[in-house]
């Protein structure tokens, strides 16, 4: 089974490295020239974090709505997102600030999804604060570390676990038809904050837990950009599939 894992892993990692030929660095306007923005809510049949489905229901659909706003100046930028599933299993509401320049994206991701805890209240319970750099490369290949850096994120002997998460996307532009894209994400060592097996035990050292190929296309209706993908995911550290439809509308300059 781990030898089979290793090989869809290296298969998705090769993918993700392929240059596309004709691939268009960004521009100067498209890199931070100015005032940007943009408002935008999806329905999607199932929250994926990580490998991991967020509502913890078990269920191939757990429908989520989840609206945006996004505000950004000369590379400096500003998240409000929110996932809320429709049977009420699971909510979130995360902030994020960042600055993307020369295909660097560093940020830092307030992520708040206990309403049980007033927000300032015991932050560490309710909160999770991430710090996380991407860089695209001038082909479509993009690689991201993230760690936790304020969270209930401990080993059992009590010492700071500091749980990371490193990814590499890479996404190919069939012109005029839809967009491809193939995802590898792993935990680079044990990560006790988010990287558990199916009991809910912390797996040790590193683990595999997001292997993703997704088809989408954006369609423009007037004013309106209709984004619309389909992925297929699994996670070899739980052996656990997923298929998440999503569509979406979205505002903009």
């Amino acid at each position: 089974m781990k030898k089979r894992i290793y090989i869809l892993a290296a298969a998705l990692l090769a993918i993700t490295l392929m240059p596309a030929a004709g691939f268009a660095q960004q521009t100067d306007d498209e890199d931070g020239g100015g005032f940007e923005w943009s408002v935008s809510a999806d329905v999607t049949s199932n929250y994926i974090w990580r490998g991991y489905e967020q509502g913890d229901t078990g269920k191939f659909f757990n429908f989520n709505v989840q609206p945006c706003v996004w505000l950004g100046y000369k590379g400096l930028y500003l998240e409000l997102w929110n996932t809320t599933a429709f049977n009420g299993s699971y909510n979130e509401v995360d902030i994020t600030l960042g600055y993307s320049i020369a295909g660097f994206d560093l940020s830092v991701s307030d992520y708040y999804f206990d309403y049980d805890c007033r927000y300032f209240r015991n932050y560490k319970a309710s909160h999770s604060l991430n710090a996380t750099l991407s860089y695209e490369f001038s082909f479509p290949l993009t690689l991201t570390w993230s760690t936790v850096l304020v969270a209930d994120d401990y080993y059992e002997s009590g010492r700071r676990a500091w749980s990371s998460y490193v990814e590499a996307s890479y996404t190919h532009s069939f012109d005029r038809l839809f967009d491809v894209t193939a995802t590898v994400g792993a935990s680079p060592y044990t990560a006790p904050y988010w990287c558990l097996d199916r009991e809910g035990e912390v797996l040790q050292g590193f683990n595999f837990t997001n292997l993703e190929l997704g088809i989408g296309r954006e369609f423009e209706v007037g004013c309106a950009t209709i984004p619309v993908s389909l992925k297929y995911i699994y996670n070899p550290a739980i052996h656990r599939n997923y298929g998440v439809v999503s569509v979406g509308v979205a505002f903009g300059n």
